[in-house]
């Protein structure tokens, strides 16, 4: 029980003070935002994911990859403070126009093959997730947490930006939104 219990401990310690500061930056100003702001935002989501999704292909798994699985689970809280920040930038933003509509669209579009090979390389690497708590213990019941995190607010990003897009493109949008949905459904269903 102390060899699960010490490096649990160790870990929570390191990672408090990210958790600590994981909400977003702009939370509390009631700034306006558009459509530029949403896709700024979906920019920033888009090169976190790259950074953690080359990350989680190097990992090695066991005593060797505790660092890494400590820059993972610090680069999975930076893009869950990414995701917080967009989803309040949609909600604030006006209803977007055709052009915007598109614009926006288009970037969910392009991002969607980033989350499904991120999720693919967690899929593949849980055999190592499954020692990689300094070699004696798994870490894959913290990636299923991180993943059902990332999955509700992908969730939330989803709907917030579908209640702004212009009628045709909203009606489009659950395409793209399913197909994220499901390749976080079948990510985490290889976690449990």
């Amino acid at each position: 029980m102390l060899k699960l219990t010490l490096p649990i401990l160790l870990l929570t310690l390191l990672l408090s003070p990210l958790w600590a500061s994981a909400t977003p930056a702009d939370s509390a100003g009631l700034t306006k935002r558009d459509a530029s702001s949403v896709l700024a935002a979906v920019t920033t989501i888009t090169t976190q994911l790259t950074t953690l999704n080359k990350t989680v292909s190097a990992y090695p798994g066991g005593i060797e990859g505790s660092l890494s699985a400590l820059q993972i689970q610090a680069e999975t809280i930076q893009l869950e403070i990414d995701l917080k920040a967009a989803i309040v930038a949609a909600k604030r933003s006006a209803n977007f126009s055709d052009t915007e509509s598109l614009s926006v669209a288009q970037a969910f579009v392009a991002l969607e093959p980033t989350i499904a090979s991120t999720l693919a390389n967690l899929v593949a690497k849980k055999p190592e997730f499954d020692d990689g708590l300094l070699g004696v213990a798994s870490l894959s019941f913290l990636v299923e947490w991180d993943l059902e995190q990332l999955s509700f607010l992908s969730s939330q990003l989803g709907k917030a930006v579908q209640e702004k897009l212009s009628a045709t493109y909203a009606t489009l949008a659950p395409l793209v939104l399913d197909q994220i949905a499901a390749a976080f459904a079948s990510a985490i269903q290889a976690y449990q």
